[in-house]
């Protein structure tokens, strides 16, 4: 018969092996668009310092709101932080992006005002025939709520997604029937598979699927094309940074932060399409 003494010893060392194998590993939560940055640095990381990095998307504020509840170690947050955030937590910028309005190859347009967007958003503009084409009718695709691209479109369009709770009476509001996109590959796809679409997403992601063969365009707003250095001087008008963000003397994290300082980190982020920090 088993001793509760040996019980014990039993429960303890698989606490104290539970206890040991979190340690070994870092979570990483939020935008998909830092995703394959870090996702790309890993492996070094792991033959390095021998800890696993458990990566997974989800948005920028799904990261923010797990990193609240002591359920990730590190958010990935595609927005300027707010000064709140600042104030109660650390953050590392590691590149730059924007957000980048794409269409179909087949549509030849190659700028579109800041009036036209907001057209085509809060449903003014609903037919391709407002660009000189052929009557069809024009899809647009949006973000969910919980993205951190959707709030730069907001600023720039003045238009909020209708699915926000509480918004004041007036509010303009992006058109109800805009399809909502969770991560940048839903849009991607979906502007890639219909011509009658048009949608927002990630800089570096739209160049970096426009390389694979995606047939997508991407527009220049108000005659500015979003280019390493339009993004990084802001010319180009809807730029948003990329920031790591974690809980002030998480160990774990900050061990992760120097690591990454040291690494080859601008290598991935200009690789993957995004302009690095200098």
């Amino acid at each position: 018969m088993i001793s509760f003494k040996l019980i014990g010893i039993l429960f303890l060392t698989i606490a104290l092996y539970g206890a040991e194998g979190s340690s070994q590993v870092i979570r990483i939560t939020g935008a998909t668009t830092i995703q394959p940055i870090l996702e790309k640095i890993a492996p070094s990381y792991t033959a390095q310092i021998s800890k696993k990095l458990q990566i997974e998307g989800g948005g920028s504020e799904t990261g923010l709101t797990k990193l609240s509840l002591k359920e990730t170690d590190i958010a990935m947050v595609v927005r300027n932080l707010t000064a709140d955030e600042k104030s109660r937590l650390d953050h590392l910028t590691i590149g730059y992006d924007a957000v980048a309005i794409i269409y179909h190859k087949s549509q030849s347009i190659r700028n579109l005002t800041k009036k036209e967007i907001v057209g085509i958003y809060d449903g003014t503009i609903r037919d391709w025939r407002a660009f000189g084409y052929p009557s069809s009718s024009l899809i647009a695709v949006s973000r969910k709520v919980d993205r951190g691209t959707l709030p730069l479109f907001e600023a720039y369009t003045g238009l909020k997604s209708p699915n926000h709770p509480n918004l004041p009476a007036g509010t303009k509001l992006i058109r109800s029937d805009a399809w909502e996109a969770e991560a940048n590959i839903n849009t991607l796809l979906w502007v890639a598979g219909l011509q009658e679409s048009i949608g927002y997403v990630s800089y570096g992601e739209a160049k970096r699927y426009e390389k694979m063969g995606y047939p997508i365009r991407i527009s220049a707003l108000d005659g500015v094309n979003p280019s390493e250095a339009t993004i990084r001087n802001g010319m180009y008008p809807i730029r948003m940074e990329l920031n790591l963000v974690w809980d002030k003397k998480n160990p774990k994290a900050e061990d992760f932060i120097r690591w990454i300082k040291t690494a080859a980190l601008n290598e991935s982020v200009r690789e993957l399409g995004f302009v690095v920090v200098k």
